[in-house]
């Protein structure tokens, strides 16, 4: 009797310790005879014994060796008789709520044309508008090159999803070997048609939303889905870089002779790769940035709720035309505010050239805006798309001002931007902004506080000849 309580009183002050985070489970090698044998029906001389008979398992086609924390687990719960889950807690086992994570993706290599008149065509990108070959990367969460397959042909017929459907059903027992029932995979809108694949393996599946028929843009939940999406995607496009940068070779046009060997040139690379170059780590990335991205993720845009309720992008009676030196009461922001706020670098990136055509384009050397007649802090900007000539999209920001109307709302100078909003087709996100957002917040909030603005060179407009004659702008 005696025993069993002390027995009960050793284990409630291990899962204490556990809770209290003071321990990571139990140490054999701390444990005191006495405390040993509450455990084990043995005491520690006679387990050391026993653990010398312990040979390998076969698991999954591989030996597995038993460690001093498998014999003793396996003798608690015999001698004990608790439940798995309370010994995994005990002893600090990981269980399977710890799934894998690995991001899929392809890569191309440029090749020379093909004589064959099959190869020529099976050969041809339309996407790339040249000859190449693909091969797809699967990588883990720190960018460790899991495995490289290919090369594959780049017609319509091998996309990226029927690529990844045939090497499931060419290397079934590898691939699924690998992904087990609740592993998550990160892919791109490429991978859509192999959905039903994974679905059907208990593969979870993480992609960019699509926009259904008729739909212009995303809603905020998609839209913030998907920058988390590309958030964690961005290693394997960090690795495909590594793989044509360190390595030339693949980032040249190849001679067909050397395509026969291209797979075994890229599964070298990637070992090289993974054995001596470092791991990618994403900078400041903890669980409190997790937590955060989350959180933000589920919030919802206010100021797309205000401009659609109002009807604020067609009603330009409320609205009156600025430039920039009219809201000097327009918060200064750092870059760091602004790299918290974008969640990234990419679209503090293309702020310069954004701000540069906007005021080309506008034939104007200041930057116009319009600021809502009722609403202080709030203002609307039109930014031209990078990809069609004819499409401007429409900003709006919220900040924090001392103007206001209410007197008793004081502002917040930890948070000076309270919300945006932009008419493109991720402009309803919360989680970061897109580009035309950034750029505007960019140009007010910092650009236009300093002596120097770098913006790209344009020097090409005046030594490449124009058949139609347009007028070269001067750079702002």
């Amino acid at each position: 009797m005696l025993s069993r309580v002390h027995s009960c009183k050793f284990f409630l002050h291990q899962l204490r310790n556990v809770g209290a985070n003071r321990t990571r489970g139990i140490d054999e090698n701390r444990l005191t005879d006495e405390e040993f044998q509450c455990i084990a029906p043995i005491n520690k001389q006679q387990f050391e014994e026993l653990f010398t008979y312990c040979d390998p398992v076969l698991q999954n086609g591989k030996l597995r060796y038993v460690s001093r924390k498998d014999l003793l687990v396996f003798l608690c719960k015999l001698r004990q008789g608790l439940s798995d889950d309370f010994l995994k807690v005990i002893f600090d086992y990981p269980s399977r709520q710890t799934v894998t994570i690995a991001v899929i993706d392809s890569t191309y290599a440029y090749i020379h044309k093909s004589s064959n008149f099959r190869v020529l065509r099976q050969s041809y990108s339309v996407h790339k508008h040249r000859h190449l070959l693909k091969s797809t990367l699967i990588v883990a969460s720190d960018g460790y090159i899991l495995t490289i397959f290919g090369p594959y042909f780049s017609d319509a017929q091998n996309n990226d999803a029927e690529i990844l459907r045939q090497e499931f059903e060419r290397d079934a027992e590898t691939l699924q070997g690998w992904f087990q029932n609740g592993d998550i995979v990160l892919v791109d809108r490429g991978y859509r048609d192999a959905i039903p694949l994974l679905q059907r393996l208990g593969i979870d599946h993480k992609m960019l939303a699509l926009l259904e028929r008729g739909q212009r843009q995303l809603s905020t939940q998609d839209a913030n889905d998907s920058r988390i999406v590309t958030k964690n995607r961005w290693v394997v496009e960090a690795r495909n870089g590594h793989l044509r940068s360190v390595f030339k070779f693949l980032a040249q046009t190849i001679n067909l002779q050397h395509t026969k060997n291209l797979n075994e040139f890229y599964r070298i690379a990637g070992a090289i790769l993974n054995r001596y170059h470092p791991i990618i780590q994403m900078q400041n990335a903890d669980p409190e940035l997790a937590r955060e991205m989350l959180q933000r993720s589920i919030t919802p845009n206010v100021v797309q709720a205000r401009v659609e309720v109002d009807n604020l992008r067609l009603r330009n009676a409320q609205w009156r035309r600025l430039n920039y030196r009219d809201v000097a009461d327009f918060p200064i922001l750092d870059l760091n505010y602004l790299k918290d706020l974008t969640v990234g670098i990419y679209q503090i990136n293309l702020a310069s050239s954004y701000i540069q055509d906007k005021l080309l384009r506008d034939n104007d050397e200041e930057f116009q805006l319009d600021q809502h007649f009722n609403k202080p802090g709030f203002l609307r900007i039109r930014l031209y798309s990078r990809f069609r000539n004819a499409t401007r999209h429409q900003i709006f920001i919220s900040y924090e001002t001392d103007n206001r109307d209410d007197e008793n709302a004081a502002p917040n100078p930890n948070e000076p931007i309270n919300g945006h909003y932009c008419t493109c087709q991720s402009g309803a996100r919360t989680l970061g902004t897109c580009a035309h957002v950034a750029s505007v917040l960019w140009y007010l909030g910092f650009a236009r506080h300093q002596e120097n603005v770098k913006y790209p060179d344009m020097s090409l407009l005046n030594t490449v000849l124009d058949a139609a004659d347009r007028e070269i702008p001067h750079n702002p």
